[in-house]
């Protein structure tokens, strides 16, 4: 189920739907002054890109109050003036005093991230880059590429086009095979489940064993009881020159998909083990990686508890 809350007796399950949503309480924000400055607040928190619905109702709920006060000082409401560094800071210094730390602390980092996405000419530092800019290569797909994958395998031509396609999914999405790896992996030779957990299939390699995430464990199933013996994704030659390119030739894909690359399906692996909280050691041994390079690949991609300075605190609190 797509997560979500109820905002303004709505039930909102993305940001736009906050957006279009949210209503200020008229004790805080007057309906007049929310007609005012609805348009700007709107605007503004579109662009900041919030990723979640959460994150988009306390951006629009604070900046709805900061933009009250803008009208009330005389500060024009356009997004250059408004959400300027000294307005912001002014607004904090001024309005804020009631809030505790962290609180103020929240206030601020969404007024900075509203204020450096919806102005170009404002004062605003830019934010800071730790890691240099991502190669497309080597980047995981987005939630919206793997769905358009996933639905690709019951849209194959043939049977065996979409076996071969949902074979390399369940291995790479869901077990972080490299490509090599994909080719020799036998139903009955290198399938197993967990003797305590039906749902927990596992992926047992020469030099490691894999948990199948569980999105993927009902299609590795029906996978492997039509083929139970030999390779998983297809009778293949493994002495060709390109097995793979061969395998992953004549599948077809939604004109909004990209190249089906399958090294970048174990990099969304990557990601999605990593942001779900396994830890760097249980990472390498999953991955049967032991150099940072993998890592120096994978961490500009990964997410970062920055909303409302959470890092700061989860730091802290280790």
């Amino acid at each position: 189920m797509t997560p979500g809350r109820p905002v303004a007796g709505t039930f909102a399950t993305t940001p736009d739907q906050v957006y279009d949503a949210y209503r200020p309480r008229a004790e805080y924000v007057s309906s007049v002054s929310w007609q005012a400055v609805r348009p700007l607040a709107v605007s503004a928190c579109r662009k900041a890109e919030h990723s979640s619905v959460d994150a988009a109702l306390s951006g629009i709920r604070i900046a709805s109050h900061f933009l009250d006060w803008c009208r009330r000082e005389g500060i024009p409401l356009a997004a250059e003036t408004a959400f300027s560094p000294p307005s912001v800071e002014r607004y904090i210094a001024t309005q804020t005093g009631h809030l505790t730390a962290a609180t103020r602390a929240t206030h601020r980092s969404h007024l900075r991230r509203i204020g450096r996405a919806a102005t170009r000419s404002a004062p605003w530092p830019n934010k800071a880059r730790p890691y240099a800019r991502p190669n497309a290569m080597t980047s995981p797909y987005s939630d919206r590429e793997v769905a358009d994958f996933a639905a690709a395998v019951d849209q194959q031509p043939t049977e065996t086009l979409a076996h071969r396609l949902g074979a390399f999914l369940c291995l790479g999405l869901g077990a972080g095979l490299r490509p090599g790896e994909m080719l020799t992996v036998h139903a009955d030779e290198h399938l197993g489940i967990h003797p305590d957990d039906p749902n927990l299939w596992i992926v047992f390699l020469a030099d490691r064993m894999v948990p199948v995430r569980r999105d993927y464990v009902p299609l590795l199933r029906r996978l492997s009881r039509v083929h139970p013996t030999g390779p998983l994704v297809g009778p293949h030659n493994p002495e060709t020159k390109n097995p793979v390119g061969i395998l992953t030739q004549g599948l077809l894909f939604p004109a909004t998909a990209p190249p089906l690359r399958l090294f970048r399906l174990r990099i969304t692996w990557m990601k999605a083990i990593l942001d779900g909280g396994t830890r760097l050691p249980e990472f390498a041994a999953l991955a049967g990686v032991a150099s940072a390079k993998t890592l120096e690949t994978i961490t500009p991609h990964l997410a970062g508890r920055w909303e409302s300075d959470e890092w700061l605190r989860k730091a802290s609190e280790s």
